[in-house]
C-alpha cells in the first residue's frame, strides 16, 4: 500500500517544526555558553555558576535530541516518497494459480460414455496442476551474505534506480540492525555485485 499526499505532506510539516525547534536550541546553547563565560570571568566563585553551567549542559542535549530527530525524519520522508516507485503490484505480489483449461480431447467426452478409465484420467490431470505450481529454483536464493543482502533488501525501499541519492550510513545501520563498522564492506558487496552503482560525490542509486 503506497502513501497519500496527505501524509507526505504532514512528514514534511513535522520535519519543518523540528528544524525550526532546532535552530532555537542552538542558539539558546551559544546564548547559554555566553551568559556561563560571563559569569565565570566575573566571579568565578559565585554559587550561581554551577547552576547556569548544568542549564547549558541540559540547553545541549535537547538540541542533540532534537538534531537527531531532524535525521530521523528526513529517513523517514526519503522512504514514504520511494515507496511508490518501488511498491510491486498486486499481480507480482499474488501470481495466478488458476488450473490449467481442459484438453480438447476431455472436452469432447460426454460424461455419459466415461467407462472405468475415467479414475486414471483425473490423476493424471491433478499431477500436471502440481507441476505447474513448481517450488522456486535455486536462483532466487540470494548469494550475498547476511549483512549485504539485509542492506540490498532495505536500500530497495530508499534508492531509486533513475537518480543518485545521499546515503546516511548511520540511518541506515540503525534502521536495519547492521553495525556501523560493517556498512561500508556491505556497501562495497553490493557494488561490486552489480546492484548498487556510486557517483564521485559518494552518492548511490539501484541498478536495475
Amino acid at each position: 500500500m503506497s502513501v497519500n499526499k496527505e501524509l507526505l505532506a504532514t512528514l514534511q510539516k513535522a520535519g519543518a517544526a523540528v528544524f525550526d525547534a532546532d535552530a532555537q536550541l542552538k542558539l539558546a546553547v551559544t546564548r547559554y555558553g555566553e551568559r556561563v563565560q560571563a559569569a565565570v570571568a566575573s566571579n568565578p566563585f559565585h554559587l550561581g555558576n554551577d547552576t547556569l553551567f548544568e542549564n547549558w549542559k541540559l540547553v545541549a542535549r535537547l538540541s542533540q535530541t532534537v538534531a537527531a530527530m531532524e535525521e530521523d525524519l528526513k529517513n523517514v520522508y526519503q522512504m514514504a516518497g520511494a515507496l511508490s516507485d518501488v511498491e510491486p503490484s498486486l499481480p507480482e505480489l499474488m501470481p495466478t494459480l488458476s488450473a490449467p483449461a481442459p484438453a480438447a480431447s476431455e472436452q469432447a467426452t460426454s460424461p455419459l460414455s466415461v467407462n472405468g478409465s475415467l479414475a486414471a484420467t483425473d490423476v493424471k490431470i491433478k499431477r500436471k496442476k502440481r507441476a505447474s505450481v513448481a517450488k522456486p529454483g535455486p536462483a532466487l536464493a540470494s548469494s550475498l551474505p547476511g549483512n549485504a543482502d539485509r542492506l540490498l533488501r532495505h536500500l530497495r525501499y530508499v534508492l531509486k534506480t533513475k537518480s543518485f541519492a545521499p546515503l546516511k550510513q548511520a540511518a541506515v545501520a540503525k534502521a536495519t540492525g547492521i553495525p556501523l563498522g560493517s556498512m561500508t564492506a556491505a556497501l562495497k558487496r553490493l557494488v561490486a555485485a552489480g546492484h548498487v552503482q556510486t557517483d564521485a560525490s559518494g552518492m548511490f542509486k539501484l541498478v536495475k
